[in-house]
């Protein structure tokens, strides 16, 4: 957000996104108005919210005022993938520049940057079995002020000597996963769907949230009137690990934001945890995650 400092002054994003997006729109001193889109109940932005939120008194923003929209590529809790294509046309039909965060869905799901017509985009190696701490940040046209003033590095972007181990490390990972796309998705569907089918057998009651739209293996579950975090201690101590929100909020325990926002029932929401399967987890494990759950929940 620091990129368009001392001439941004709208910033439309909407009310799931990750708190790397939200704590960074919260700390702009200089912003006139920050709006948060609401999303339906499987996490999806309308792009006639995005038109309207950047349409006052039914005129455009003057061309004057810079506006930033920014929306997720795909949601880290719930997976629900976004309509970015449909939603950056919206905002550019406004004059606003449209970034995404793609952090969860780089490595994961096909992308053509060239095509969803965004302005900029933000990554992060981790996600796509990368080194911690590396990311990269996509600029279709040199919107943004530099991010680090000094040095004449990363073309005068961001000043400081660049980490050249984790910068190789980063593009072999994601050319590794993306050679493998095709496989990993397949497998990694193959798991999901054994894992739902379980899950329906097994009578346990449970509403699953996001859209069919999501990213491969991210399963976002609320259990009727249980406890989100007793479920992910019992788990742990059975050698299964899952998160109950963000992996960035292992800490926070209350409902998180995103299930709020998708009006997740009041008897549910508590109970909802996170499942992340990978290419390397098997149909066996699978079997095993079901059947300990049946043993806590039943």
């Amino acid at each position: 957000m620091n990129y368009l400092a001392n001439e941004l002054r709208v910033i439309v994003t909407s009310s799931i996104e990750h708190h790397a997006i939200l704590n960074a729109c919260k700390s702009q001193k200089d912003v006139q108005q920050i709006i948060y889109l609401p999303v339906d109940s499987y996490g999806i932005v309308s792009p006639d919210d995005v038109e309207k939120a950047l349409d006052f008194d039914g005129k455009t923003v003057c061309s004057r005022t810079k506006q930033l929209t920014s929306i997720m590529l795909a949601n880290n809790e719930i997976g629900t993938i976004q309509p970015i294509k449909a939603l950056a046309e919206a905002a550019h039909k406004r004059g606003s520049l449209f970034h995404t965060d793609a952090v969860q869905a780089v490595g994961h799901i096909p992308l053509n940057i060239k095509k969803l017509g965004v302005d900029m985009l933000s990554a992060s190696a981790h996600k796509f079995n990368g080194p911690k701490g590396i990311g990269f940040f996509y600029d279709s046209g040199k919107h943004v002020y530099p991010h680090n003033n000094g040095g004449a590095q990363e073309f005068g972007m961001r000043a400081g000597t660049e980490n050249v181990a984790n910068i190789v490390g980063m593009a072999v990972a994601l050319k590794n996963n993306c050679s493998k796309l095709k496989e990993n998705q397949s497998h990694i569907r193959l798991l999901e769907d054994c894992f739902m089918i379980l899950l329906h057998q097994s009578g346990l009651d449970f509403i699953r949230n996001g859209s069919e739209h999501h990213l491969p293996g991210l399963i976002n579950l609320s259990f009727k009137n249980q406890d989100g975090e007793k479920i992910l201690h019992r788990l742990d101590l059975m050698g299964i690990s899952i998160s109950t929100g963000s992996a960035c909020d292992s800490i926070i325990t209350q409902i998180s934001h995103v299930i709020k926002a998708i009006d997740v029932p009041t008897e549910y929401a508590k109970g909802t945890v996170r499942f992340s399967l990978g290419k390397e987890n098997t149909i066996d494990e699978i079997k095993e995650i079901v059947n300990t759950l049946v043993k806590i929940l039943d």
